[in-house]
């Protein structure tokens, strides 16, 4: 079989593209990135055969990504974008072009589409990022390919570097005497192993002739942010005090105060709505009876696992991500 991955090269595409070529799938690699942002899974050999290969997508031309596209059976896409030109609104462009995609699957043949979406979308969503999700899935549910849906509210994976929110959190609480939390720190966040991702994203491409699966890809544990920042410290040898800000101190505040590390990381740790996204129930899985939920990896364990290595050292998400 012959497939497309957006991404193929970056986090949960390559663990997905791994998986396909091992298998002896073909993999497209839909993406200007030519070098992975981490070895493995990934064999030399692959890794080079995906960036010399490689097709960067041109959003505003259907026709050439429909070329792009062509003899291909599976897409899977990943894509998003988090940072934009001033005054637009990324996840807004994000969903258009993910609309003009699934055209150009459409005219090229592709007989199913895989989206990595977001947990608990909807279209009158107040957060930009779970709104433009919702509008891209409307889009996909009417284009008329066959079509699947995962559903993360977050990612960690095989390392402390490549598990940006876990290590630079973690980085944090090694340094901070003080780490805040929003609200009162019982918000809950059910992130997902990439490689329990990447494995549902394969099961529900490779069946060709199905349609309409829309599914949660979230991890067994749950925890309070409470409970999590709490095991990060403690996992990483940590010295923050952690303290809920309740009613003093509002979300915007406390992503304000992180901007001194902004400044001296060239980076974004927080965007503006991060904080109120994690306190609005919406990063949780919808069906958490669901047993698939119940067979991945363990948050917990994982932390425990990786902890000495956790918050080492800072990782630049614009360098990663924005950066080649």
């Amino acid at each position: 079989m012959k497939c497309a991955i957006t991404g193929a090269l970056s986090y949960s595409g390559r663990y997905l593209a791994a998986s396909l070529l091992s298998k002896g799938h073909d993999v497209v690699n839909l993406s200007r990135r030519g070098v992975p942002i981490a070895p493995q899974p990934l064999s030399a050999p692959q890794a080079r055969a995906l960036g010399t290969h490689r097709v960067r997508l041109d959003f505003n031309d259907v026709d050439a990504m429909a070329r792009s596209l062509e003899g291909c059976e599976l897409l899977f896409s990943t894509y998003w974008v988090r940072f934009a030109d001033r005054g637009q609104n990324p996840h807004a462009a994000a969903a258009n072009n993910c609309a003009r995609l699934w055209e150009a699957a459409k005219r090229a043949g592709v007989q199913k589409i895989v989206m990595a979406s977001h947990t608990r979308t909807s279209a009158d969503s107040p957060f930009p990022y779970i709104a433009g999700k919702a509008t891209a899935e409307a889009a996909l549910r009417a284009c008329g390919v066959n079509y699947a849906i995962v559903r993360p509210c977050g990612i960690f994976g095989d390392s402390a570097q490549e598990s940006i929110l876990m290590n630079n959190a973690a980085w944090v609480l090694r340094r901070s005497p003080l780490f805040l939390l929003a609200g009162d720190g019982s918000h809950r966040f059910q992130p997902v192993h990439v490689r329990d991702i990447a494995a549902l994203m394969e099961e529900l491409g490779t069946s060709l002739q199905t349609s309409g699966e829309e599914l949660d890809a979230c991890g067994p544990d749950s925890p309070t942010a409470m409970e999590l920042f709490t095991k990060l410290r403690d996992a990483s040898g940590g010295m923050a005090r952690i303290a809920a800000a309740g009613p003093l101190l509002s979300t915007a505040t406390i992503t304000a105060l992180t901007r001194p590390i902004d400044w001296l990381t060239g980076d974004t740790l927080l965007d503006a709505d991060d904080l109120d996204l994690l306190c609005s129930g919406l990063t949780v899985a919808n069906a958490p009876d669901d047993p698939r939920i119940k067979a991945r990896r363990s948050l917990f364990e994982w932390i425990e696992a990786q902890g000495r290595d956790l918050g080492r050292s800072y990782v630049s998400s614009v360098e990663r991500y924005y950066s080649n």
